[in-house]
């Protein structure tokens, strides 16, 4: 019996020093400011040359005490990364959008923008991925025209606020569609979950009522289910171009 009680005591005095551990190391983990950014890679997947295209990363403020973002870097010139709020307080989140310019690249293209907050001297990475092709014939096994989706608003009276891509399929199987990714809430997408073999089906962008009097440029990005789970990405672009005397020039005299 006493050498029971011997090992219980044991027992509790480890259980004691073990969750004073556990304690401890959670107070360290947690103190300060912490940054994260959950899923912080994404693949654009296959698109064109001279578009840009779209993504929001998430960054959260972890830690106990306010997160500060003192500087971001793009990386090149072919990127940018506006963000929300630089000053987070614990808990708090703000969105990183991060825009790939495609210009005249072409092949598998990656960038890796970072941040530096006032967590450590550590950089924190987001990733972007994309196939660039110079030939829009090239990308496969499906054919979407056009890439780029103008929905601009040419006259101020008369709205403009839908547009389309169309999605052909050049193969003897059917695709299944999923829709991966929208940047932004500036517009709905309604794309078929399904497009047939030897089919043509028609992706409408809709741009919401509120967001009419704004220029936007972001994109959409799907995936379809061959044997490689291709990505594609497509640019949608809005801008505010009003003809006010459409007879005394054919340029706009306002351009916002």
């Amino acid at each position: 019996m006493s050498l029971l009680k011997n090992y219980i005591g044991i027992f509790l005095t480890l259980s004691v020093f073990i969750l004073g551990l556990l304690s401890l190391s959670a107070i360290s983990v947690q103190a300060g400011p912490k940054v994260e950014i959950p899923n912080h890679e994404f693949n654009f997947g296959k698109t064109v040359q001279r578009v840009g295209l779209t993504h929001t990363f998430w960054v959260k403020s972890v830690g106990d005490d306010t997160l500060r973002i003192t500087k971001i870097v793009p990386g090149c010139g072919c990127t940018q990364a506006p963000i929300g709020d630089s000053v987070l307080a614990p808990g708090d989140s703000t969105r990183l959008d991060i825009t790939l310019s495609t210009g005249s690249y072409r092949g598998f293209l990656s960038k890796k923008p970072y941040l530096l907050t006032n967590a450590g001297e550590e950089k924190v990475y987001v990733k972007i991925h994309a196939q660039i092709f110079p030939n829009p014939d090239e990308i496969g096994p499906i054919k979407i025209y056009p890439l780029a989706v103008d929905i601009s608003q040419v006259e101020k009276d008369v709205v403009c606020r839908e547009g389309r891509f169309h999605i052909q399929n050049l193969q003897d199987r059917d695709f299944e569609i999923a829709l991966e990714d929208i940047s932004t809430n500036n517009f709905d997408v309604k794309l078929p979950k399904k497009v047939k073999a030897g089919e043509t089906i028609d992706g409408i962008v809709t741009v919401h009522g509120d967001a009419l009097d704004k220029a936007f440029f972001e994109s959409i990005t799907f995936r379809i289910d061959d044997n490689e789970m291709s990505t594609f990405s497509i640019a949608v672009g809005r801008r505010l171009i009003y003809k006010e005397n459409p007879n005394a020039s054919q340029e706009p005299t306002v351009d916002r």
